[in-house]
């Protein structure tokens, strides 16, 4: 008579061997697979640890936290009263849906009332603004987030936060009454969340509060410094931001100028010579650090260009000033790709010689032979962006035009600082190089 019984148990015997043997197999490939980067990890915060032995910092994360308590509070407030648990999502948009340099005849209209009322509606309660998200369809409505991504919600990320406050500054002649308390106050708030979000050297991480992992790099990435650096200067000086208190116009300054020093600090010397700038630098060593796999520690033109204008403007510089724009615009005439022009179709990226083309910089260099870094989704290094997956070819900017401006703009500065009152100013800056 057949045993029923015993085949089952043996047939259960047998699978769970087969299961075992299998997730041993799985676990033992895992742990000979190499380390894969991972954007949100990759920065550990063991650098967090250490700077908590300064009192400085202790406040900083201190504040950091506490802002970020008080927007998860204020939506889980909205949340309750709805009796929703989870929170709906606003509109996406590529950029934020609102021209970010409207003129003066848009800026008297009724609708440019409605984009400014909604943009209010969207600044967090710690003070800034998120990215991708649609603030000119309509106002944030109660139990909805900030943002569409959860990890930049508010963060100094593709302009945001710095294109919010620019606007509403250019809004605020022309609010109606009743609605320019409420614009100056945001304008005041946002500018107070930048300076709050300034590390104590004096950058600053790609999103505030912090999040971890890359974020908490100090980014000049997408000119996040930059962009941020000119909105605190203009925030103490140009006329449009008049409205603020003098306090913290004040504070402004003070938080630009100790930026402007954390640039000449973290400029990257390679044999002993300054070159440019990284993309991210580590929140405390300033060392060069990576972001996504194929965004390797590197030397990167196109920010660095707009670190060297940044420093170009500042209109009586120290000898440091000068000498790091010095090194900056040798640094890009050594490395300018001239006479090339960049063609992309559906085959890939293409390099064709054009007599007279304008000149093209990759946009990241390796950190030791300073030459053109390319880099797959997978974190290997290609000899040539032709060697890309056609993926990353077409989908990322691998070659940058930016530096042209600095080296157009290089002339006129060199006018400028000649024509300064110290004559042994040039002089100085010459015997050091």
């Amino acid at each position: 008579m057949f045993n029923h019984s015993k085949w089952l148990t043996v047939l259960c015997v047998a699978i769970l061997y087969i299961t075992i043997m299998c997730s041993s197999i799985f676990v033992a490939n895992a742990a000979n697979k190499p380390h894969m980067p991972d954007p949100e990890l990759d920065l550990n915060q063991q650098w967090r640890a250490a700077a908590q032995q300064d009192a400085q910092w202790q406040r900083y994360f201190a504040l950091s936290e506490s802002l970020a308590a008080q927007d998860q509070t204020a939506l889980q407030a909205e949340l309750s009263a709805l009796k929703q648990s989870q929170p709906t999502l606003p509109h996406k948009h590529k950029q934020f849906g609102f021209d970010p340099q409207p003129d003066i005849a848009y800026l008297q209209s009724k609708d440019a009332a409605k984009v400014a009322a909604i943009i209010l509606s969207f600044q967090t309660p710690s003070g800034g603004w998120s990215k991708r998200t649609d603030m000119a369809l309509q106002p944030r409505q109660p139990g909805q987030m900030f943002g569409v991504e959860k990890n930049y919600i508010p963060t100094f990320d593709n302009g945001a936060t710095t294109t919010q406050l620019r606007w509403l500054a250019a809004f605020y002649p022309y609010a109606a009454k009743g609605l320019q308390p409420r614009v100056q106050k945001a304008i005041a708030q946002g500018i107070r969340f930048i300076v709050a979000a300034q590390y104590p050297n004096g950058g600053f991480a790609q999103t505030y509060p912090l999040r971890g992992g890359y974020h908490d790099a100090i980014t000049l990435n997408d000119q996040v410094m930059v962009e941020l650096l000119t909105l605190l200067r203009d925030g103490a000086t140009a006329p449009q931001f008049a409205m603020l208190p003098a306090t913290l116009r004040a504070q402004a300054i003070q938080s630009f100028e100790l930026g402007i020093q954390w640039l000449l600090q973290a400029q990257i010397k390679i044999d002993g010579q300054r070159t440019v700038w990284a993309a991210q630098h580590h929140p405390l060593t300033l060392q060069p650090v990576a972001a996504r796999a194929y965004e390797l520690a590197s030397l990167v033109s196109s920010e660095s260009a707009g670190v060297t204008l940044l420093l170009m403007d500042i209109a009586q510089p120290s000898a440091p000033v000068v000498q790091a724009i010095e090194a900056a615009v040798v640094w890009f005439e050594r490395t300018q790709i001239r006479d090339t022009k960049m063609q992309r179709d559906a085959t890939g990226i293409h390099l064709l010689p054009e007599q007279g083309a304008k000149p093209l910089w990759a946009r990241f260099y390796d950190l030791t032979q300073q030459r053109p870094l390319f880099v797959d989704r997978d974190g290997l290094r290609k000899n040539s962006v032709s060697e890309l997956s056609l993926e990353r070819q077409n989908g990322y900017g691998w070659y940058q035009t930016q530096a042209g401006a600095v080296l157009s703009a290089y002339p006129r500065w060199r006018k400028k600082l000649a024509a300064m009152a110290d004559p042994g100013h040039l002089r100085k800056v010459d015997k050091q190089h």
